[in-house]
């Protein structure tokens, strides 16, 4: 990880297992700065990073904060209620990116989320209107490259899916 951040001999990292590690960095100014880049992986998983704690919480690494596009928001309900409304689904929202004085350029709004990594990813959301017409809209995640194709949870790939329940008796798949 520190060749990726370009932080060679700022950093050093120490294995506590084989799935968690420990990076000491020298300046909380490089730490911060990792740290605000959200996402970041390793052979393409993300890696959930946060400040070291000495008690940790129970629920210590399982929130990551990550950037999702929300496209095909009719333009009428094009509102940081309506937006922040819609990415809830997806985690605590964080930060709306929407100026609503200047054009449009992008046919999305960017949406900072807390996401529980432990809740598989939603790829979008329907919404009824007003009007009782329905509209889907949907989300894409930023920098987000694997993910497990049964269940969408981030942690896992799908031959280790601990959601997939397979009946050998009669070869049938259930998926929870």
């Amino acid at each position: 990880m520190p060749r990726i951040w370009r932080l060679y001999s700022r950093v050093r990292g120490v294995a506590l297992s084989q799935e968690k590690f420990q990076f000491i960095f020298k300046s909380e100014d490089d730490l911060n700065e990792v740290l605000k880049t959200g996402v970041w992986t390793q052979d393409d998983w993300c890696v959930v990073m946060d400040k070291w704690v000495e008690k940790p919480p129970d629920d210590y690494l399982m929130f990551l904060p990550i950037w999702i596009r929300l496209r095909n928001i009719p333009v009428n309900y094009y509102t940081e209620a309506t937006i922040r409304d819609i990415a809830k689904c997806v985690g605590k929202v964080l930060t709306v990116e929407l100026e609503l004085e200047k054009s449009q350029s992008q046919d999305y709004v960017m949406v900072r989320v807390l996401l529980d990594v432990r809740n598989p990813l939603r790829n979008s959301k329907e919404v009824q209107l007003p009007d009782g017409d329905l509209v889907s809209i949907s989300f894409d995640y930023e920098r987000v490259r694997k993910r497990c194709f049964l269940c969408q949870r981030l942690t896992h790939e799908k031959n280790m899916c601990p959601f997939n329940q397979v009946d050998f008796g009669n070869v049938s798949t259930e998926v929870i």
